[in-house]
């Protein structure tokens, strides 16, 4: 095995070992690194900052997106980091070289009407409709992400004190309030229906009629099913109601830290997507009531 072979294959048990990464990201690392060593056709040890520079070039003239073009220097740019890390190399080819600007996407999100749409379609369509409307107010009225919502158990909810408790990544915890539908859907569903599904005494909240833990796709065939009935025309997921839920907060006077807290977001830059959001409403509002709008 020559040095960039050896180079990469300690990166992989780097990046499995010690990052933690899944199966997929580690293969698109690896695989952006092995495209980069053998459109270079030289030896890891002697690449220099031209020959990054002169690859990016190529990649620019092939007409890849914006995203994958990010995608294979944030690789390389690991890469390297990794091997100044381990002492291999004093110089990083990486500095000062740009990444393709990523385009900011607003985050879709739907109105409040079209949330009480969405939740009405749900009653007595389905004989656990009850556990649905529970999950669709968890999800837009506490902004939880769909890993978050199936993983939560009897013992995350704190119904006197009004709150749950949530694990989000890197299996950091963080409590968030329970606004007064959600509050109301909950007891009514671990009151008349959970004790009827939990047949397997599971600790988990959401059931399925077998009493199993409901799975990512089986909550995701309930969702594609309540889309098409309540006639909302926009292509929407259930993660929309995590952003729903961060846009109504802000439209209404919420500061962005607090919706970071409540999101469970590390870093407040990644809330500040939706500060274009809030933008457009505070527009809408000089417009509507300044004398000079």
């Amino acid at each position: 095995m020559n040095n960039s072979g050896k180079s990469v294959k300690d990166f992989v048990y780097y990046l499995q070992a010690e990052r933690g990464l899944s199966e997929n990201t580690v293969e698109s690392y690896k695989h952006d690194v092995l495209s980069f060593v053998a459109d270079t056709e030289k030896d890891i040890k002697n690449i220099k900052k031209q020959d990054v520079q002169n690859y990016l070039d190529r990649l620019n003239g092939l007409n890849l997106s914006t995203a994958t073009v990010a995608r294979k220097m944030s690789s390389l740019r690991m890469f390297f980091l990794f091997r100044i890390g381990e002492g291999l190399i004093d110089k990083n080819p990486m500095t000062n070289i740009e990444s393709p600007k990523m385009e900011k996407r607003l985050p879709k999100f739907l109105s409040v009407d079209e949330m009480e749409t969405l939740i009405e379609s749900v009653n007595g369509n389905f004989k656990y409709s009850l556990r649905d409307i529970t999950i669709l107010e968890l999800l837009y009225g506490c902004g939880l992400r769909v890993s978050e919502l199936l993983n939560l158990r009897e013992e995350d909810i704190f119904l006197k004190e009004d709150f749950i408790r949530v694990k989000g990544k890197g299996d950091k915890e963080r409590i968030v309030p329970l606004g007064e539908k959600a509050k109301k859907s909950l007891i009514k569903y671990m009151t008349e229906l959970r004790p009827v599904l939990n047949k397997r005494k599971s600790p988990f909240l959401f059931l399925t009629r077998r009493g199993n833990e409901l799975s990512r796709m089986g909550l995701w065939k309930r969702f594609q099913e309540y889309i098409v009935k309540s006639g909302i025309k926009k292509d929407f997921t259930p993660h929309t109601l995590r952003h729903s839920f961060a846009t109504h907060l802000l439209e209404r006077g919420a500061s962005l830290r607090t919706v970071q807290l409540l999101l469970g977001h590390a870093d407040i830059s990644t809330t500040q997507i939706y500060t274009h959001i809030d933008r457009n409403y505070l527009r809408k509002i000089v417009s509507s009531y300044h004398p000079r709008g």
